[in-house]
């Protein structure tokens, strides 16, 4: 879960429309927020994510599901407003469901930095203080079949790209491969590397914590610096992803 910044209402959703549908909601029960302006709008915000466990939606569950944060069903008004609807996975919205955020809040990523209350140990998410570990519980976020075992994969993952990295510029070193080519390899495979740990990618703050923390990533920067090849674009990609890292438990 990382920091969102929310985008202004779609211009469509006009005060008229919303009284209209919401007054329809109140009278039918129909789903009245399944309306594709709003949804696209959504997803434009969140990357194609699912705001809560950051999963890309169309492989989580082929479609966008609108979250209510105030569930629908106690805060009829607010079945409309904008700042009441989120971009969530079938699983997140599904395990929410409607649970009532007023009496018991839990992060509303667009209100809330997750990382005042989130923080991360051996591919778990860790709550801070009670908010955080109300908000855990009530989204499930440490669900072992679909996150930890995820998050270990992308671990494993990035652990292994790093080694690999490490052999190539030990190489580089050496002088066994101290070519413009091989240069070249090990600078873009850390830039495309540290690059999964953006907002714009899945699993970005489990990613980006990974990455900064792990020996491998340390040893390479030192060495990166050591031969004048840590660049500007490296320095900006680590001062980007420390922003959304979750703090590491250690």
């Amino acid at each position: 879960m990382i920091k969102i910044n929310r985008t202004p209402k779609p211009p469509e959703l006009t005060e008229l429309l919303q009284t209209e549908l919401t007054q329809e909601f109140i009278l039918t029960n129909k789903s009245v927020w399944n309306i594709d302006f709003l949804k696209n709008k959504l997803l434009d915000y969140s990357n194609n994510k699912c705001c809560y466990c950051e999963a890309n939606i169309k492989e989580e569950s082929k479609y966008l599901e609108v979250d209510h944060f105030h569930p629908k069903e106690k805060y009829k008004n607010e079945v409309l407003e904008w700042n009441n609807l989120l971009p969530s996975c079938k699983k997140c919205n599904g395990t929410k469901k409607d649970h009532d955020t007023i009496m018991e809040p839990i992060i509303d990523p667009t209100c809330i930095d997750p990382k005042l209350h989130l923080k991360y140990w051996c591919y778990r998410i860790k709550g801070k203080d009670e908010f955080g570990k109300l908000t855990i519980s009530v989204l499930d976020l440490n669900n072992s079949e679909r996150l930890v075992k995820k998050r270990f994969e992308i671990g494993n993952a990035i652990q292994q790209k790093l080694e690999e990295l490490n052999e190539l510029t030990s190489e580089f070193i050496s002088g066994l491969q101290a070519n413009t080519r091989r240069r070249n390899r090990i600078l873009n495979g850390l830039k495309d590397l540290m690059k999964e740990g953006l907002p714009n990618s899945i699993y970005s703050a489990t990613t980006a914590a990974i990455i900064l923390t792990d020996k491998e990533f340390i040893d390479l920067k030192e060495n990166l610096k050591m031969l004048s090849l840590w660049d500007g674009e490296l320095n900006q990609l680590e001062i980007d992803i420390s922003n959304i890292a979750f703090e590491v438990l250690v």
